[in-house]
């Protein structure tokens, strides 16, 4: 379930963030949000760490950024903002980061 929330946010995020010009600094904040986000939603909801719970939320994070640029390129017709790659790399990274302890989750009391 939670995996599926993570998966849901992500795809949202896209679409709003797609909305924007990813210039400057946005895609930078945005990435560094939305892998948290992402993997807050892994951790927390679907209670799962280790490594293969980081590598499905770093690749949910980075993806979303990455089709937040292609949208914003107006689906490839422009160039491809640059910083969103950046942005995804950082999406990808704290979304991993978030997710990797092998640290057993704490039951909700």
């Amino acid at each position: 379930m939670g995996v599926l929330v993570a998966a849901l946010g992500a795809v949202l995020a896209a679409f709003i963030l797609g909305e924007y010009e990813l210039v400057g600094i946005v895609p930078l904040l945005a990435g560094a949000v939305v892998g948290l986000l992402v993997g807050e939603a892994v951790v927390g909801i679907a209670r799962w760490r280790g490594p293969v719970a980081s590598a499905v939320a770093a690749l949910l994070a980075a993806g979303s950024l990455l089709w937040a640029g292609w949208i914003d390129s107006s689906e490839g017709l422009e160039p491809y903002p640059a910083l969103a790659a950046a942005g995804a790399l950082l999406a990808a990274v704290a979304a991993g980061v978030r997710a990797w302890s092998r640290r057993p989750v704490q039951p909700v009391a």
